[in-house]
């Protein structure tokens, strides 16, 4: 599955910053869709119920 690479280097401070970069961006973009639907949720739950 996910074995070691023996032969990679490990990555220097400038490419862990990007990575932690890359990281946080993915995190908010993720977190940002959750609440997204989360508004979408309630929001039709809401008109389904005042629909009644």
């Amino acid at each position: 599955m996910s074995e070691i690479d023996p032969d990679k280097k490990p990555m220097t401070p400038e490419e862990q910053k990007a990575y932690q970069a890359r990281q946080k961006q993915r995190a908010l973009i993720t977190a940002g869709l959750l609440f997204f639907l989360v508004v979408l949720f309630y929001l039709i739950t809401v008109v389904k119920i005042s629909g009644s």
